[in-house]
């Protein structure tokens, strides 16, 4: 036989068989990658949506903080709250509550008044934000509910007196301190632990 006709004889079965098998392998090779790499960008884009909610959640509650007013707030039966800031550690969570102004009001509303009252505490699992228009809310106030933040396994508030931290307000020490120097806030969120702010509180008038 010559040259001219081996030239021609082409693949044998033998020789299809494997490069089909190679190319469906490298192609399962790449819808692997792919998946991965999706996978991948899945997991990222959700813990930048949880890492974004974390800031939000921290910016509104600093933002509350600082319009802290010198109001004190009464509580549902009229009496005054023992200070300015009113917070206790319920099992290893706090919560915690206080008037604050910059409250806005919409177009059309007739409320002549920006102040707020406002409750932090952690829920099945969800940092809550309760919010009342007064400051002084009774028996039958409307509360409303805003989550913050889920899957949040721990929240704390420390206050600073000037000299040391406590994680009760007013501290046992000072029953008649009005308001702290400053505050921690430390949270267990998901995936990361200790997430911290501090926050220095407005000096205001007595």
């Amino acid at each position: 036989m010559s040259a001219s006709a081996r030239d021609q004889h082409g693949f044998t079965l033998v020789e299809l068989l494997i490069a089909i098998g190679i190319m469906a392998l490298l192609g399962a090779l790449a819808s692997i990658m792919l998946n991965g790499a999706l996978s991948n960008q899945q997991i990222v884009g959700e813990r930048q949506y949880k890492l974004e909610r974390v800031a939000l959640a921290l910016h509104i509650m600093r933002r509350d903080l600082e319009q802290l007013t010198p109001r004190v707030g009464r509580d549902e039966y009229g009496d005054p709250m023992a200070a300015r800031i009113v917070a206790e550690q319920v099992g290893e969570n706090s919560e915690m509550q206080f008037v604050h102004g910059g409250r806005r009001i919409l177009p059309g509303q007739n409320l002549g008044s920006r102040l707020e009252r406002v409750r932090y505490l952690r829920e099945d699992g969800e940092l809550i934000r309760y919010s009342a228009a007064v400051a002084d809310p009774t028996g039958n106030t409307d509360w409303q509910k805003q989550i913050l933040l889920e899957d949040v396994d721990r929240f704390v508030v420390e206050f600073y007196d000037g000299a040391r931290w406590t994680n009760f307000w007013p501290p046992s020490t000072q029953l008649n301190a009005v308001q702290p120097a400053g505050l921690r806030v430390v949270m267990d969120v998901g995936p990361w632990p200790d997430i911290k702010m501090n926050v220095l509180l407005p000096e205001l008038a007595q």
